[in-house]
């Protein structure tokens, strides 16, 4: 979606001039992509490779932080950096900042160091606590931090041998195999299923398996108990009472109508606790199947999102870089929101 760009970019946008600001000569990484990271800067001497990762959880989430650091130390060591920077938008606990330091030698700035740089420059704090949606004066904003982290930072050096997470790409290629239509029904479910598990194993539970026939065809749908881990569904729990959450496998060669939309619908119960579905399909929906989900949401209060492949794909892309794919189902559901019509 083009918030979903918007929000990272204007992050990064601000990152640069936060470090120009602290006399970091900053210019774009030419190198993008895989293997890649955001930017080169020049300080004090020395070329510092740098990677800015923005997650709307401001909990840190330190297997992401993990992948993200252990491809920063590669791609900068190949790049002939001296110096490594991961700059995250959450809030680093000092033990785990230590140990990632100390596991991988690079610098690791959070939103308390990006404040800190901004004590100069009220303009760049007020952008920041207002594109992170943050209060100043809340605790973890006022929480100890070093004034200068890159005073104590440390030269790249190589890393012992990783095997790099390659799931996510080759689940995205294996769900691109998949033929739509039925005779591949049965294949696409266990394949989501393997993706769901990748994407989200901290943030979904008690995985049920529910059997239904619709079309002619015995299918299965999966019911799943949600666990506060990130924005996303704190907002599924918190905003729409929901404590469960249903997952539909659309397998259809065109794109869904509403009269697949009608059928989820059903197995969402407000007295249940499950008044969100996903529904996962391979090209997305028709118009009135859109308009049926808005319908839903507006009179009943049910959130309905639908996910084809290409954002199946991305999310899976995002978990390989160390991002938060719960991000990206954040920005479908508040696009979806905020253009829900009377």
């Amino acid at each position: 979606m083009e918030s979903s760009v918007a929000t990272w970019r204007s992050f990064e946008g601000l990152v640069c001039d936060i470090l120009e600001a602290n006399n970091f000569d900053v210019r774009t990484n030419s190198v993008r992509g895989d293997p890649g990271f955001d930017l080169l800067a020049d300080f004090g001497g020395e070329r510092w490779a740098i990677e800015v990762k923005y997650y709307r959880t401001m909990r840190a989430q330190p297997t992401l932080i993990d992948a993200a650091a252990a491809r920063l130390a590669h791609n900068g060591l190949t790049a002939q950096a001296q110096k490594g920077m991961l700059i995250v938008s959450c809030f680093l606990p000092v033990k785990l900042r230590e140990a990632l330091e100390q596991k991988f030698s690079i610098t690791f700035v959070d939103q308390v160091d990006l404040r800190n740089w901004c004590v100069t420059s009220p303009d760049l704090a007020a952008k920041l606590d207002a594109l992170l949606e943050s209060n100043p004066s809340e605790p973890q904003a006022i929480h100890p931090a070093r004034y200068n982290p890159i005073g104590d930072s440390k030269p790249l050096r190589g890393l012992a041998p990783q095997v790099r997470d390659t799931h996510g790409t080759e689940l995205c290629e294996e769900l691109k195999k998949i033929k739509k239509g039925k005779t591949s029904w049965a294949k696409y479910e266990k394949v989501c299923e393997k993706i769901l598990k990748y994407l989200f194993p901290n943030d979904l539970h008690g995985w049920h398996a529910q059997m239904r026939t619709d079309d002619g065809l015995n299918r299965y749908d999966y019911v799943c108990r949600v666990r506060p881990t990130t924005e996303f569904w704190k907002f599924v729990i918190d905003h729409l009472d929901s404590r469960y959450v249903l997952f539909e496998f659309k397998n259809y060669t065109g794109e869904i109508k509403q009269g697949q939309i009608l059928t989820t619908e059903k197995y969402l119960l407000e007295r249940g606790l499950r008044r969100m579905a996903i529904i996962m399909t391979r090209v997305g929906a028709d118009s009135h199947a859109v308009a049926m989900t808005q319908g839903a949401m507006r009179e009943q209060g049910k959130l309905m999102l639908i996910v084809n492949d290409e954002k199946v794909c991305q999310m899976l892309h995002m978990k390989e870089r160390g991002e938060d794919p719960t991000d990206c189902l954040f920005e479908i559901a508040d696009n979806f929101l905020l253009t829900l019509p009377r």
